[in-house]
């Protein structure tokens, strides 16, 4: 345990002092590694390759370039104006069609980040000139941008999927309808908000002629989700296969069906999903490095027989690991956790009977509210910019927007059945 100590002791001392994530991980493992006489180069270089060595993650560049293809070729203006449409009639308008332009671009981007960007850029200046308060309209959007990793496709479920070996599809299946509860939570807020407040800025003229109209034109990206999750429930491609298709479909669409991509633009655009791409890549390897300290020194092994000598009932076990995910993902961005905390804590809850694929979506869910607690959540600074409010301000909006989600995440740990019930009918358990 004194490795572990030291282990977690130099990591935070080094992200206190500023320490940029990556280098605080490899740095506190390396020191671990030379406290036990095992530290060379040949052996760090060796993990660190070790962890991206793998075929899934494949999936993690296309899904990035298939993001910032969409992103940029019209795609979140043409869901705004469907969303609009759709339920912008409703008690509390345009913060309902934030909800939903972020669930169905969520079925695009598959990043929190990318989620909060693109309908953000969109929806908070129109929320602020149509007189919603800015600090609300800002947490509206941070809050749906959770969604964005939940729903498939998902970069931090193949991560999960990488690490555990669990099928990365039947992740994505399980994703789904927590993804759907956490948008009908949110929509249900903000009505009771807006009927409490007696908004008369939410009003939107509904038409079925409005509808089609905007529907047709979104068509190309409403389509987009059916494509992925289609093809991986029926058997035509694998999820990593899945972000290829994806690409192209992308490439495709933005080029040749909305006409707002030009080939100009390409090097940029893959340049950027390239580099985001190599940000998530190096935190994968370092972190497969520490896992590898992790379990030379047996960590997962002691930590399961100390759950099994204190803790005897499941829900007691998980809502411990939710606790402790909860705070870890207020310090740590969610790919992160998930390739540091996946090799500990998935030895301790199949130990107990614990469905992976249920845990690795739980896990999920609770690490993406982290993206909306600060001082790390990366979707609080991006909404706060855009509407141009402090943190504080946000801070204080997001509050009743992260118990809907908090509720979804109890929810979903009492009842596992809400997660595997759409894997259980395509996938053998």
């Amino acid at each position: 345990m004194s490795s572990l100590v030291l282990l977690f002791g130099v990591f935070f001392v080094l992200l206190l002092l500023g320490t940029p994530i990556i280098f605080s991980l490899g740095a506190a493992a390396m020191v671990v590694l030379a406290s036990i006489d095992l530290l060379s180069p040949q052996l760090v270089m060796q993990r660190v390759y070790a962890g991206l060595d793998s075929f899934p993650m494949l999936a993690i560049p296309f899904f990035m370039a298939a993001g910032a293809l969409m992103e940029h070729g019209g795609i979140s203006r043409r869901l705004v104006n469907f969303s609009s449409y759709l339920v912008g009639w409703i008690s509390g308008g345009l913060g309902h069609v934030a909800v939903i332009a972020s669930t169905i671009f969520a079925g695009i981007s598959g990043s929190a980040v990318a989620d909060t960007t693109a309908i953000g850029s969109t929806m908070i200046p129109m929320m602020k000139r149509r007189g919603y308060d800015a600090s609300f309209s800002a947490a509206v959007v941070a809050a749906s941008g959770v969604i964005g990793p939940i729903i498939p496709p998902s970069i931090p479920l193949v991560l999960y999927g990488v690490v555990s070996g669990v099928s990365i599809g039947a992740l994505f299946m399980g994703g789904i309808i927590p993804g759907l509860m956490m948008t009908i939570g949110l929509m249900v807020l903000i009505y009771t908000k807006a009927k409490r407040s007696n908004w008369d800025i939410e009003a939107e003229p509904f038409t079925y002629a409005g509808l089609w109209k905007s529907f047709i034109a979104a068509a190309g990206a409403l389509v987009m989700p059916i494509i992925i999750v289609g093809g991986i429930l029926g058997g035509v491609f694998t999820a990593t296969e899945a972000a290829v298709v994806a690409t192209v479909y992308a490439l495709l669409v933005g080029l040749f069906w909305y006409r707002e991509l030009s080939f100009s633009q390409l090097p940029e655009l893959f340049y950027s999903a390239g580099l985001n791409t190599a940000v998530v890549m190096v935190i994968v390897g370092v972190a497969n490095l520490v896992g590898y300290v992790l379990t030379i020194e047996q960590l997962p092994l002691l930590l399961s027989d100390w759950f099994s000598d204190h803790i005897t009932n499941v829900l007691i076990l998980l809502l411990v690991i939710n606790i402790l995910l909860l705070i870890a993902g207020c310090f740590l961005d969610g790919g992160s956790a998930i390739i540091v905390f996946t090799p500990v804590l998935l030895p301790v809850v199949t130990s107990f009977g614990i469905d992976p694929v249920f845990f690795g979506v739980m896990m999920t869910v609770n690490l993406m509210i982290g993206t909306v607690t600060p001082p790390v959540g990366l979707s609080l600074y991006i909404a706060s910019g855009i509407a141009d409010i402090s943190i504080t301000q946000i801070c204080k909006a997001i509050f009743p927007f992260l118990l809907v989600q908090l509720v979804v995440l109890t929810l979903i740990t009492l009842f596992p059945e809400i997660v595997l019930f759409i894997p259980k009918q395509f996938y053998n358990f």
